[in-house]
């Protein structure tokens, strides 16, 4: 029988015409160099931006030092004038922006990539499909128990786990998935410390979902992006069980998973051949070595073209 599928790729990446033009003015700080020597990023994409960053030093032997944090600390950091280079899941509010220009910085924030929020699972929990409006119904507390969303569910109470309660993965769930609303209080909502430490406490209790970025859980031995990591189960996600899909690269792209952010790189560096900015330009640039360093990471690239191809398998 013949098995038809979608494949994903590249068919090219689109060129810049003319130069970029400079982050800002004159250099303010006048421990430049210093700061210049940093950068900071959100501690939930680290594994995609320390990829980046070594391929980067190997090519130009410019080193720039990572900070990871929580994606508000990135952020107080740049308004502070401490780093010239931030990584975040989200663009500079306008007062923010306009902190940044008081200083005499003029920021440039370009998309990197566009990465599925992935929700996880025990491998031992059998009910690996949920829709959105139940796992809103999770997030506010309205939905408690596993039989509530699966009545013939061995399991109890749903443990819901995040990394710390200042990440970017809280602030989706607010933001994007609860329209500002808040995530529930009870006993059964814990942030812990890491991804990882979230992974972890997975792996432990059968009963728990955990929320985490898809650049964690993607099988780096695998060249498709078809493979997750085999230590937990990756819950396909929809607006209706039928149409529930898992975060997969193709799904990203074509936007029919429902969990996807946007990884952006946010530059105030006032030097236009910094290497803050050389970081940027690196990630950013169609064309550059980043951009593909992030489609093989499974994420979606944000200046990338594709085409869908239908492949027939004997």
């Amino acid at each position: 029988m013949n098995k038809r599928f979608n494949i994903l790729s590249i068919v090219g990446l689109t060129l810049i015409i003319g130069l970029l033009p400079s982050c800002g003015g004159k250099p303010t700080n006048t421990n430049y160099d210093e700061v210049a020597k940093l950068f900071a990023a959100d501690k939930s994409i680290s594994p995609v931006i320390d990829e980046c960053y070594n391929s980067f030093y190997n090519k130009t032997q410019r080193a720039i030092w990572p900070l990871y944090m929580s994606e508000q600390d990135a952020i107080d950091s740049l308004l502070d004038q401490k780093v010239y280079l931030v990584f975040t899941t989200r663009k500079l509010t306008p007062n923010e922006e306009s902190i940044i220009k008081s200083k005499h910085h003029n920021p440039r924030q370009k998309p990197l990539a566009y990465d599925g929020m992935t929700l996880i699972v025990n491998n031992d929990n059998p009910d690996t499909v949920i829709t959105v409006d139940n796992f809103k119904k999770i997030l506010t507390g309205e939905v408690k128990t596993w039989k509530e969303i699966y009545p013939e569910s061995k399991l109890d109470t749903i443990r819901l786990a995040f990394d710390t309660p200042t990440s970017s993965s809280v602030r989706y769930c607010t933001d994007s998935i609860l329209n500002g609303g808040k995530i529930s209080n009870a006993g059964n909502v814990r942030a812990v410390e890491t991804t990882n430490e979230v992974i972890e406490y997975v792996e432990r209790h059968k009963n728990a979902i955990g929320v985490v970025g898809s650049i964690w859980i993607n099988d780096q031995r695998d060249t498709t992006n078809v493979t997750f990591k085999r230590n937990v189960t990756v819950m396909a996600v929809g607006h209706s069980p039928m149409r529930a899909v898992k975060p997969y690269q193709y799904y990203i792209a074509t936007a029919e998973y429902p969990f996807i952010r946007t990884i952006w790189a946010i530059c105030t560096d006032p030097r236009g051949q910094g290497t803050p900015r050389r970081f940027f330009n690196f990630l950013t640039n169609p064309g550059e070595e980043g951009q593909l360093i992030l489609w093989r990471a499974g994420l979606y690239p944000a200046w990338t073209e594709f085409i869908e191809r239908k492949v027939v398998v004997d």
